[in-house]
């Protein structure tokens, strides 16, 4: 046997023609041979996403260009033995590396607290002997033995069933079990639909079999979804490619206005050491320190207010993501679903027959025909109530999901199963089999129906697939074409219907002899139908989402009836166009669906390999992709996009490779998400401008002095002064700023996008160029230069300061918000000022800093230099909005 035996079609084969090919019996392998097999094809295990440890999470701190910048910088200085700046410049890196671990490693502390971690074990029938084993130790060819509660150990074809299902809802999204049988299927079955398999990592929900394993670790289904993700290479977020180019852009523009500086100094007749020395101090000074952990601060902020609304955001980048999400795929089952069957309807065939517009609604009650339809279903359900004795609304049901939810709603209906099965007598049973695909119950008289002809006498009650029950009963022509035709546009529109029907029996001798071949000549009573019900929150949050201008699309392993049915749920307008199945993918280009993309609002149907094309090709075209899911089969994808989002509830795979999840499985925590997301984009964006535009100030005033032959208007440690110490704060602060804009209600834009481009260029040629012309006339005019420099650096670091209060809002004028609302704003502004009046008035900092105590009409100067410059600020702002 080799690994071409094991992946075979096996569904497409006969029981025992697949025990023949897998070499084993009924009786099992022998313990050599599993020895013999295990060393060929392994233990069943597959390899899982590595926990992200404490010391990775570190590590990754220092991947940022940003800090890379500092790194260097720190070194040149410690080199050139500047202490205090290189003090400074590591001072920066130890508090960002600090803030960026806190976070991250909490978040991946609170996703563990989610996780389950259970050793599953199988009964495996060895030289005719059954006995419990690891999971890790089924080979192929074993024989297992199922039962209700088990966990399905490896892929395997059924060769005996009993009333067997199997909850498969992380692998196809299914959210009923699956009835399992073993016959034959087409080879070209979909794995959804392959009713004589079972899969790794599913869930015996029902009965029990014996099933004969062809697949065992890697590949299994569940083993081949985690080599997708295993082998998915995440790619950087759209912040990281941000910061990485404006990284490169501050390095390359430094470089060259520092080059140019060094070599016009050596042109002038300085000397080489003394100009290198001077540009080191330069390009390290004009290095915006405070940015990195500015950046840091506001995504932090952000993270721990979307966990005060029940979202973890696993890294601290994919906060910002979060708001430039412009596609969201969704997954149905469990994310927009409840993930549980719900009674729809019971319809009688009067209902049926005069089709979807007389159909009923449950909560205005059920007419005399209803409540017997309810009654027939309700004396063949098996459950358990564990508190029968308890109000029905407490009631704990075990059984089938199916036959629990109608005991469930009997009971609104005042329809109690257990007064009900007080008042009949069973003289015979009949359990449901995937052969018959039906159940029935014989009933002795009773006068608890109020169906006529069922009143006095012996009679037989139906339950079971509405299609079998249907050929099985009198009906003529025209009714049963209608009733068909009602029935199919159920189950086209996503709901699980079960038949209902019943058999008068005139003799004890009937009830004795009759079996499933026998039920024929039924009277159908009628269908009830159960759907899969959306969140009660999920259709306000979709309506916010799509106001955002999102485009969302719905990407399920589920039918495409089901998922039309409840796209319209959620207000959609859909059509076929709009509908695209995983055998429609399999058909169509790349290019072809590229066109096609934005116009398909379902997948259904589709594999993970589908999904992760999708979203792929998404990505390709220019858009910022998020994904919601919570099973097995989302996780590639989950890896693939942007922002991969998992459901608490979810499975631990899901979880281990999301970037956010929500712990409460709330599609609100989503929109949450996207608002705190755009909220930090916005402060981001307000950060760069901010800091970027001083430094541009820094560069320039520093560079028309040495063009010009002037003294240097501020030195290398003024810099680093209103760098780190003053202008950090105000930067800080950003970080807790609202929005002014209405940026909920637009598509987003990219951090380093035209607006903010032109703001760093403007204000930072605007204000330079006029500090600088006042700095150049009053050195002419022969003040004195120690205090000139000083009203300079004043000047420069009290601007610096003011400036966080226009830039609150990038579009709006500071007169059209409340400018004290954010009052850590206010404080920093405030201990900018003392830091700065002490760096001019204190002789301990006047002798560090070689500053001079400004007199008041030099303080005079300075008010209306603030003036001025927020007066340009706005003028700026306005130009931008006005172009």
């Amino acid at each position: 046997m080799d690994l071409d035996t094991i992946k075979r079609p096996f569904w497409a084969l006969s029981p025992a023609d697949s025990i023949n090919i897998l070499e084993t019996t009924h009786r099992g392998l022998s313990n050599e041979e599993v020895q013999q097999r295990l060393k060929f094809f392994g233990g069943n295990i597959f390899k899982k996403t590595k926990r992200i440890t404490k010391l990775r999470i570190f590590l990754s701190q220092f991947k940022s260009p940003l800090i890379f910048i500092l790194i260097i910088a720190a070194v040149v200085t410690l080199f050139l033995e500047d202490w205090i700046s290189a003090g400074v410049v590591i001072l920066a890196i130890i508090i960002n590396t600090a803030l960026g671990f806190y976070q991250e490693n909490r978040a991946e502390e609170a996703l563990e607290h989610l996780k389950t971690y259970i050793k599953e074990r199988v009964r495996v029938i060895r030289q005719n002997e059954e006995h419990e084993f690891s999971a890790n130790e089924v080979v192929p060819g074993d024989i297992m033995h199922l039962n209700n509660g088990v966990r399905v150990a490896a892929d395997a074809r059924i060769i005996d069933s009993n009333l067997l299902s199997v909850d498969e809802a992380i692998l196809t999204g299914e959210s009923l079990p699956v009835t399992k049988h073993t016959q034959i299927l087409p080879k070209s079955t979909e794995l959804a639909e392959r009713a004589n398999m079972v899969y790794a990592g599913t869930l015996v929900a029902g009965g029990s079999g014996l099933a004969v394993v062809t697949c065992t670790g890697q590949n299994t289904e569940i083993g081949r979804i985690a080599s997708l993700v295993a082998t998915t290479q995440r790619e950087k977020t759209p912040l990281q490619r941000s910061i990485g180019s404006m990284a490169w852009f501050i390095a390359l523009g430094l470089t060259l206005v520092v080059g140019s500086i060094f070599v016009l100094g050596v042109a002038r007749g300085q000397s080489v050491l003394d100009m290198f020395l001077v540009a080191v101090a330069m390009a390290v000074s004009s290095i915006p320190e405070a940015l990195p952990v500015a950046l840091t601060v506001t995504l932090a902020v952000g993270v721990e207010r979307l966990v005060k609304r029940k979202g973890v955001v696993r890294k601290l980048a994919a906060a910002e993501s979060l708001g430039s999400t412009t596609v969201i795929l969704t997954d149905k089952t469990g994310t927009l679903t409840q993930a549980k069957m719900d009674m729809k309807d019971i319809l009688t065939t009067q209902h049926l027959k005069e089709g979807s517009a007389s159909y009923t609604n449950l909560a205005e009650g059920l007419e005399k025909e209803q409540v017997d339809v309810l009654k027939l279903a309700l004396v063949n359900t098996d459950v358990v109530i564990e508190n029968p004795t308890e109000n029905p609304k407490q009631w704990i049901i075990q059984g089938n999901p199916l036959e629990s939810n109608i005991v469930k709603h009997s009971s609104r209906y005042g329809v109690s199963i257990v007064d009900l099965k007080k008042k009949i007598k069973y003289r015979k049973t009949l359990e449901f089999s995937s052969r018959y695909k039906f159940s029935a119950s014989f009933i002795e008289r009773t006068d608890e129906f109020e169906w006529d002809h069922l009143k006095g006498t012996n009679f037989i009650a139906v339950l079971g697939a509405p299609d079998i029950l249907l050929d099985r009963s009198k009906l003529d022509k025209d009714s049963y074409i209608k009733i068909k035709e009602s029935i199919e546009k159920l189950s086209d529109s996503g709901m699980r219907v079960v038949g209902v029907a019943a058999k008068i029996v005139s003799h004890d001798k009937e009830i004795k002899t009759s079996s499933s071949d026998d039920l024929k000549d039924l009277q159908f009573a009628g269908v009830i139908s159960f759907y899969d019900p959306i969140r009660p929150e999920v259709v306000d949050a979709m309506k916010k989402v799509q106001g955002f201008g999102l485009h969302v699309a719905m990407v399920t392993g589920d039918l495409s009836g089901t998922a039309v049915s409840v796209a319209r749920e959620l207000g959609w307008e859909i059509t076929e166009s709009n509908i695209m199945t995983g055998q429609d993918l399999k058909q169509t280009t790349d290019e072809e669906l590229l066109r096609k993309l934005k116009s398909i609002r379902i997948f259904a149907r589709v594999s993970p390999e589908d999904k992760m094309r999708v979203a792929r090709l998404f990505k390709h075209s220019g858009e910022v992709v998020a994904m919601t899911g919570d099973g097995v089969n989302d996780a590639p994808v989950l890896k693939t996009v942007d922002i991969g989002i998992a459901i608490g509830s979810g499975t631990d795979v899901a979880k281990e490779v999301a970037d956010l999840v929500l712990l409460d499985d709330n599609f609100q925590t989503i929109v949450a998400a996207i608002e705190e997301g755009r909220r930090v984009l916005s402060n981001i964006k307000k950060t760069i401008v901010y800091l970027l535009s001083d430094a541009l100030d820094e560069v320039l005033l520093i560079g028309g002095s040495l063009l010009l032959g002037l003294p240097l208007p501020i030195n290398a440690l003024q810099i680093l002064w209103v760098n780190f110490f003053s202008d950090s704060i105000p930067a800080f602060a950003f970080a807790f700023e609202e929005n002014f804009e209405n940026h909920l209600s637009k598509k987003r834009n990219k951090v380093l996008d035209s607006e903010v481009l032109f703001m760093i260029l403007v204000l930072g040629v605007a204000t330079s160029a006029l500090l600088f012309s006042f700095y150049w006339y009053l050195m002419r005019q022969g003040y004195d230069e120690g205090v000139v420099r000083s009203f300079t650096f004043a000047a420069f670091g009290i601007y610096t300061l003011f400036l966080a209060w226009p830039l609150r809002s990038l579009k709006k004028s500071i007169f059209q918000f409340n400018p004290f609302s954010n009052r850590w704003i206010l404080i920093g502004i405030g201990i900018g000022l003392i830091l700065m009046a002490f760096a001019i008035y204190l002789p301990f900092l006047q002798n560090i800093l070689d500053t001079q105590a400004l007199t008041l009409p030099w303080v005079g100067i300075l008010v209306i230099w603030l003036v001025v410059n927020i007066t340009l600020v706005e003028v700026t702002k306005w130009f931008f909005r006005k172009s």
